[in-house]
């Protein structure tokens, strides 16, 4: 299953999410990530306040939820405060129904 961890609050360039990426790699469980512009750069689609603040994200593909759950808790942000990470199932081929060929 994969899942979309997405890192929440006061942008942190600090943190060390080193654990968690290594440990995820070697599982081969890391398919991705990025840390994104700052949410001054955000723009919304009609024009509207931005979206709380999200600084970063990865995608797992892990055997079940309580992998994703255990791999999130080793990112710093879960344990600082001011900071969390919503963990996200994605559902795979979901729009895909809503793009014509």
């Amino acid at each position: 299953m994969r899942f979309l961890l997405i890192l929440h609050g006061e942008t942190c360039a600090d943190l060390r999410r080193s654990t968690f990426e290594q440990t995820a790699r070697e599982a081969g469980e890391l398919i991705g990530g990025e840390l994104l512009a700052h949410q001054q750069l955000t723009v919304t689609v009609p024009d509207r306040a931005g979206p709380g603040r999200i600084d970063a994200y990865y995608l797992i593909d892990v055997e079940n939820q309580d992998r994703a759950v255990e791999l999130a808790r080793l990112l710093p942000d879960a344990c600082t405060d001011g900071r969390y990470v919503e963990i996200r199932a994605v559902m795979r081929g979901a729009l895909s129904q809503y793009v014509e060929p």
